[in-house]
């Protein structure tokens, strides 16, 4: 099976918008293959004190793309994805399940929303951030897919450094 990257343009979306539907295909299929089959503690292992672990980045890949997708999307926030960063990355662990089962939620809320798009919609300017900064969605869509990968990267990394699988 080729990588998302290299199938065709999703049908009837404009090519960025494919394009980022392939992105964050592509992460879903690294947390699948370098996060999820993970024991728990191994799901939750840091490398020392202050790093993220593999669970920490999974949640906060869910919660800062939920984030950044409602500025750009009409997409409604669950509660958990209100809790931030901070909660995300240094908060306790909990259930791998659990982890696992929210981030699978938000990529289908987001990819559902994706699709949903017009070329016309994207350089429209959009509210992003507690100060109500105004960015083009096209910018704060791209950026939520760049910021995913980026995170998906370190995931990947952590696996090979815990030498499991």
């Amino acid at each position: 099976m080729p990588a998302p990257f290299l199938e065709p343009l999703e049908p009837g979306l404009p090519p960025a918008v494919s394009a980022w539907v392939k992105g964050l295909k592509e992460v879903e299929a690294h947390l699948g293959k370098w996060a999820f089959d993970l024991p728990e503690e191994a799901f939750w292992w840091r490398p020392k004190e202050g790093v993220n672990p593999i669970g920490g980045l999974v949640r906060h890949i869910a919660g800062s793309s939920l984030r950044l997708a409602a500025y750009a999307l009409p997409l409604a926030l669950p509660e958990w994805a209100r809790k931030g960063r901070e909660w995300e990355l240094l908060g306790e662990a909990e259930p791998k399940e659990e982890v696992a089962a929210r981030f699978k939620e938000a990529w289908g809320a987001i990819l559902e929303a994706l699709r949903g798009l017009k070329e016309e919609d994207l350089p429209a300017p959009v509210r992003v951030g507690s100060q109500g900064v105004e960015a083009p969605r096209v910018h704060v869509l791209h950026h939520l897919v760049e910021h995913a990968q980026h995170h998906a990267g370190q995931i990947i990394y952590a696996r090979k450094l815990l030498g499991v699988g």
